[in-house]
């Protein structure tokens, strides 16, 4: 238990974000939010934020000791038109730049700031390498929102402050993540892999990222870049394998070629259909044990038994 720690949440409204603030109160850690409206059955303590207008509560960051920084537009929730681009770029840099410019004026005792960031730094593409987290970052436009957003995240060193981005997978939870979706086809007996279904599909329990972020928190020596990712990626053809497996279901229907997911998705199909294998090792060698590094119980887990 780690009793008398705080730490601030942004994002903590949101899928994972709630299932972090749950987890760190479990652990005797007190969360308050930042957010951009309060709820009066909020069971954490809220401040107002807005980045839009540059407005921040600085009595948020009274006593604190962490920022758990997880602020951001939803990536895959809407098609990239360049207004959405737009949007998800400021939700993730101007919320970065309004922290920092508060904590620049302000006096406070915050230890670090833990951001999320995304394994779409490295590009979405399918390819045979294993990326790394000294690997350079990718050309398309995924690529530059992580970019932009780890480099807003690393200025806070200059407020003496220890920086952690963490680049996660796909999030399975049970309610609210990718897996809801991905599992809902399978639900109605027609999933089938995606494009070729030999892209990658970087993934990571929910347990095991709640479980990264409190030792981000609890270890001095974890600063910069980490993969958040279990050690066992696999290809969208043999994730669809095991989840309809799980569910009891069978896969019958061939593939769905990318041009059909294109003209649904737009642009942000490459979601989809593109994905390479990320090195876990980084994390691992911190002595950090998954608790679920293999994809079949982390389903089990999370999906109701098969019939």
């Amino acid at each position: 238990m780690e009793t008398g720690l705080k730490v601030l949440i942004t994002g903590g409204t949101g899928s994972v974000g709630r299932e972090l603030c749950k987890f760190l109160t479990e652990q005797g850690i007190e969360v308050s939010i930042l957010s951009r409206s309060k709820r009066s059955n909020s069971t954490y303590k809220t401040y107002l934020w807005d980045h839009e207008n540059f407005l921040i509560d600085n009595n948020a960051f009274e006593n604190i000791d962490y920022i758990i920084h997880l602020a951001g537009a939803g990536i895959a929730d809407k098609r990239w038109t360049e207004s959405r681009k737009k949007e998800i770029l400021d939700s993730r840099v101007k919320t970065t730049a309004l922290l920092y410019k508060a904590l620049s004026k302000s006096k406070h005792k915050i230890k670090g700031i833990i951001s999320a960031s995304a394994v779409g730094f490295y590009g979405q593409k399918t390819s045979e390498t294993i990326f790394k987290e000294e690997d350079q970052p990718g050309n398309d436009f995924v690529a530059s929102v992580c970019t932009a957003w780890e480099a807003a995240v690393n200025k806070f060193q200059d407020l003496g402050m220890r920086t952690v981005n963490l680049r996660i997978g796909i999030v399975l939870m049970k309610k609210g993540g990718a897996l809801e979706k991905m599992a809902q086809p399978f639900y109605w007996n027609v999933g089938a892999p995606l494009g070729n279904g030999k892209q990658i599909i970087p993934w990571i329990h929910i347990t095991d990222l709640n479980r990264i972020i409190l030792q981000a928190i609890r270890s001095p020596q974890m600063e910069g870049p980490y993969n958040c990712c279990a050690p066992d990626p696999v290809s969208n053809a043999e994730f669809s394998i095991q989840l309809a497996d799980v569910l009891g279901k069978h896969i019958w229907l061939p593939k769905i070629p990318t041009w059909a997911l294109r003209l649904i998705l737009g642009n942000r199909a490459v979601l989809l259909t593109e994905g390479s294998r990320v090195s876990a090792d980084k994390i691992l060698n911190t002595k950090f044990e998954f608790k679920y590094p293999k994809l079949l119980p982390a389903l089990r887990d999370l999906l109701p038994s098969k019939p």
